[in-house]
Formats: structure tokens, C-alpha cells, sequence
């Protein structure tokens, strides 16, 4: 009994150790970043992979693609902290880039890569200076704003009705945003495939949808509960209705747009509630419906 207490005790010891030392590895994991744009950022990397950094500064997390950095110095120590690029340019045309040092009523020192220089501003035909200190990076790489780099596989269901019909339609939906189709935080290309029917005691109707789209969503106040969602995407429709006296198919273009909420997520699973709509221009007439639709999203 005294040697399974022993064990058990064991066990505590070895898990607190090593929550301790992610712990502290995590507080001591300083670097030292640089953007495309020359912005440089001094803050904490909590993980990488092959694709991106987790940076956090300020108390915020920021999801950073490596093809967007120049530098990722780590293990470097200090406090957050910011600076922007400054760029001069002298009366002889000449360009200096570097980081503003210190600036005065006739002077400014920038930091280079050949080191500090002491300009005189009487020389200075046009400057843009990186006065700003201590900014935070991007928005678009905010964890609560980003949802790239990743793929997002889904499968949905839709109800559907029209003013130009008196049908109601069902829909099943498979969608597709692959990472590569990021919009470096701006949004994503996804891809929708839909098989629709429906019948009344008139007819049937049997579609197929094919879309391509662009998503993109906000949350308000930073909040993950309060995330809404936008589609809007273009493609194609083939119909076909089924009736007594006739049997009529046809290919038609179509447009999509869909906003809801996305504010239930566990793990990689994202329930998204939204109301679809979808327009088919028909070569007589244009169709549209319109209606609820569910889709449960799975992160790769």
C-alpha cells in the first residue's frame, strides 16, 4: 500500500516538474522579430512549426507566417517593445534606411546595417520616420482575428424557399478552405459544392451548385463568442425539373452570399449558423432562394 502511495507520489512530482519547466521555458522563450516591412518586434515565442511562429507581445498572441519575416532572432531578453523603419532621403538622392536612434532640432541618428549615422537635417530633402514606439504587430496576425494557416473542411444543410416558387428545398453542402488560399489574414478562397431537391404536388427539382467564394469574419470586442461571418461567391448551377408533361435541365451562372455567426467552437471543430442566399440566372427569368443553413467545420 506504502509503495503504491510512493508511485502515485512519484507521478505528482515528475507531471509538476514538467508543467514547471514548459512553464518557465515559455516566460524565458525572448526573440527578437523582424517583418517584410521592416518593423521589428521584441516579445516572447510560445511554439513554432514549419509554417509559422506563436509571438506574443503585450499580453497578446499573434499567429505569424515565417514567409513573412525577415528575422527570428531568439533568445533575446528585455521588455516588449516596437520600432518602425525610417527612411531619408538626401539632396543628392542618396537613401539612408535604418531606425530612429535619436532626433533633435538639427540632427537625427539612425541605426543601420553599417551602424549608427548622424544625419544633419539641413541635407534631408525628404524623410519618413519611424517616430512611433512599442505598437503592436498587424491585426491580421491576431489569434483572435485569424484563422489561416490552416484547412477547414466542412459539411453542411440548408433549407430553402423562393418568392418565384411555391417549393421548399433541402440542401446538403461540402466546403473546402484550403491554407494555401489565405489571404494572408485578410479572408480565404474556399471552395462550395451543393446537391439540392425539392418537390410540391407539381414538379421536382434537382440541383447541383458549384461555387467558388471568399469567406472572411470579425469578432466584436475581441471576443470568440461574438464572431460573425461573411460569404459571397460565384459559380455555377445545372437544374433540372421534373414534371407530368415535361423534363427540363439546363446549366445557368449563379451567385451565393451568407452571413451568420461562428461563435461555438471546441478543438478544430466551428459550428457556423448563417442564412444563405443563391441566385441562378436562368435565360428568362432569374431565381433566387434563400434560407437557414448549418455547417459543421473541421481545422486541419
Amino acid at each position: 500500500m506504502n509503495k503504491k502511495r510512493d508511485i502515485q507520489f512519484q507521478r505528482k512530482i515528475l507531471l509538476n516538474s514538467i508543467l514547471l519547466s514548459v512553464f518557465v521555458g515559455i516566460r524565458l522563450f525572448g526573440a527578437e522579430i523582424e517583418l517584410n516591412s521592416g518593423n521589428k518586434f521584441l516579445g516572447k515565442i510560445i511554439s513554432e512549426d514549419e509554417r509559422s511562429i506563436l509571438f506574443q507581445f503585450q499580453g497578446k498572441d499573434y499567429r505569424i507566417p515565417k514567409s513573412e519575416l525577415i528575422k527570428n532572432e531568439k533568445d533575446k531578453s528585455g521588455s516588449d517593445f516596437s520600432i518602425g523603419l525610417s527612411k531619408i532621403i538626401l539632396h543628392d538622392k542618396s537613401q539612408i534606411i535604418g531606425y530612429l536612434i535619436e532626433e533633435d532640432q538639427d540632427h537625427i541618428i539612425l541605426q543601420t546595417q553599417i551602424g549608427f549615422v548622424n544625419i544633419d537635417k539641413s541635407k534631408i530633402d525628404k524623410s519618413d520616420l519611424g517616430r512611433e514606439k512599442n505598437f503592436p504587430p498587424p491585426k491580421k496576425y491576431l489569434i483572435s482575428s485569424l484563422e489561416s494557416l490552416n484547412t477547414f473542411l466542412g459539411l453542411g444543410y440548408g433549407i430553402y424557399r423562393s418568392s418565384n416558387l411555391d417549393i421548399t428545398l433541402n440542401q446538403l453542402n461540402f466546403n473546402l478552405e484550403p491554407a494555401y488560399l489565405n489571404l494572408q489574414g485578410y479572408g480565404r478562397i474556399g471552395i462550395q459544392f451543393d446537391g439540392i431537391w425539392g418537390l410540391n404536388s407539381d414538379y421536382k427539382i434537382n440541383m447541383i451548385n458549384g461555387i467558388i467564394y471568399y469567406y472572411s469574419h470579425y469578432q466584436f470586442q475581441q471576443s470568440p463568442l461574438f464572431d460573425f461571418y461573411g460569404k459571397v461567391g460565384l459559380g455555377g448551377n445545372y437544374v433540372n425539373t421534373i414534371a407530368e408533361d415535361r423534363n427540363r435541365s439546363g446549366l445557368n451562372p449563379l451567385v451565393m452570399f451568407e452571413l451568420g455567426w461562428q461563435g461555438y467552437k471546441i478543438d478544430n471543430f466551428q459550428l457556423r449558423l448563417g442564412i444563405n442566399t443563391f441566385c441562378a440566372f436562368e435565360p428568362s427569368s432569374t431565381v433566387c432562394f434563400s434560407g437557414p443553413t448549418m455547417q459543421g467545420m473541421l481545422k486541419f
